[in-house]
């Protein structure tokens, strides 16, 4: 991006970075603590030399592949803002439709399978009625999304939340923080079900697990910069979802679960 000086405008901005207009336009509300509606309606704007220097910052590090999400630090999920950075994967709409499935399921108790996206499906298996669910348990929380937008959802829940890295569970519990649930839910360190070995009451899994085939193809600014623990799933995409299932066919208290995954895998 071209170097400016002062009283530059947003339009000098937008027409300038080098970048696609939607990037330059998220990167610069978020600059200005804005949002993409009032950028396009007030490209008249002057910016400070502060404005202009973290923004051509931003627009450096966009142009380097890395993700919009871990520039600004924000990512929406179910109509809240959530805090991302390296130590955790970016929350897709994939997942929201994911936990929009589980709240669907929860209301009827029926299992379903459901399109997420092109090409990725959510499935609902239900061993025992769920009318004595109390308890949800998001498996590889990551960011938190999925624990923290049911805990806001089902706030007669209670919801554990586990992952096997500890930089996740500590971005999570800053998130669960700052969406006013920190006391709701339970965050556990471990390996899949591993934390839940005797838990002794009835619990339903809600789970975006990693999934994709090792070895596929993806963007750079997925395989640079988002963690590969919390994307790939072994050769074929299964091991870690395969495992997931087995735990929570064998757990006695495991009362169904819902996974994000490809179709193919299904």
């Amino acid at each position: 991006m071209q170097r400016y000086h002062s009283c530059m405008d947003i339009r000098s901005a937008l027409n300038g970075s080098g970048l696609p207009m939607p990037d330059t336009e998220i990167l610069l509300a978020a600059v200005l603590g804005k949002d993409r509606a009032w950028i396009i309606a007030h490209d008249e704007e002057s910016l400070t030399d502060a404005h202009w220097s973290k923004l051509q910052t931003w627009i450096d590090r966009r142009k380097m592949f890395e993700p919009i999400a871990y520039i600004t630090g924000t990512q929406e999920f179910f109509g809240r803002s959530f805090n991302v950075d390296h130590r955790v994967l970016i929350p897709r709409s994939s997942t929201e439709h994911l936990v929009q499935l589980a709240l669907d399921v929860l209301a009827s108790g029926i299992e379903e399978t459901r399109e997420l996206d092109e090409k990725i499906i959510g499935v609902a298996k239900i061993f025992r009625d769920l009318f004595a669910v109390r308890t949800i348990v998001d498996v590889g929380t990551g960011s938190g999304c999925i624990a923290i937008t049911l805990a806001l959802e089902h706030p007669e829940m209670r919801i554990i939340a586990t992952d096997i890295s500890n930089d996740a569970l500590e971005v999570a519990r800053g998130n669960a923080k700052r969406h006013g649930v920190i006391d709701r839910i339970t965050f556990l360190q471990g390996d899949g079900l591993k934390p839940l070995k005797t838990f002794d009451q009835p619990f339903l899994i809600v789970s975006n697990p990693p999934y994709i085939p090792k070895g596929r193809t993806l963007m750079k600014d997925v395989v640079d910069f988002e963690p590969h623990v919390a994307l790939f799933g072994g050769e074929a995409g299964t091991s870690v979802l395969g495992s997931l299932i087995q735990s929570a066919e064998m757990h006695p208290q495991c009362l169904g679960y819902l996974v994000e995954c490809e179709a193919e895998q299904h």
